[in-house]
C-alpha cells in the first residue's frame, strides 16, 4: 500500500474513533438495539430450494428471513402452550398444505 493511502487510512480512523454519533443524528431519531434481548441464535439447516422459498415469503412481508421465521416460530409456540387449540384459518391452512403436499 502506498503512504499515502495508509495516510488517509489513518486519518479516517481516527476521525471515527473521535466521532460522535450524538452529534449527528436528529434529536427524533431513537436508537434501538431490540435484539440485545435475544442473545440465543438458532441454525437451520434448508435446502437452496426452501432457503429461495423463504426468502420470497420474507420479500413479500417486507421482512429479513430471520425476521419471519422468528414471527412464525414464536406464533406456533404461542398456539401449542395455549392448549393447542388451532383457529380455523390455521387448520385450513394445514389441511390445504397436507392435501398439496400429497397431489404435488
Amino acid at each position: 500500500m502506498s503512504s499515502k493511502i495508509e495516510e488517509i487510512l489513518a486519518e479516517e480512523g481516527a476521525a471515527a474513533e473521535q466521532h460522535d454519533l450524538a452529534d449527528t443524528m436528529p434529536t427524533d431519531i431513537t436508537v434501538a438495539r431490540p435484539n440485545l434481548t435475544r442473545p440465543t441464535v438458532v441454525s437451520v439447516r434448508l435446502s437452496a430450494d426452501e432457503h429461495a422459498r423463504l426468502q420470497r415469503a420474507a420479500a413479500q412481508e417486507h421482512l429479513p428471513v430471520s425476521t419471519l421465521l422468528r414471527i412464525w416460530a414464536l406464533d406456533r409456540l404461542r398456539t401449542e402452550e395455549g392448549g393447542g387449540e388451532l383457529s380455523v384459518a390455521e387448520r385450513l391452512r394445514r389441511l390445504e398444505q397436507a392435501v398439496f403436499q400429497h397431489t404435488v
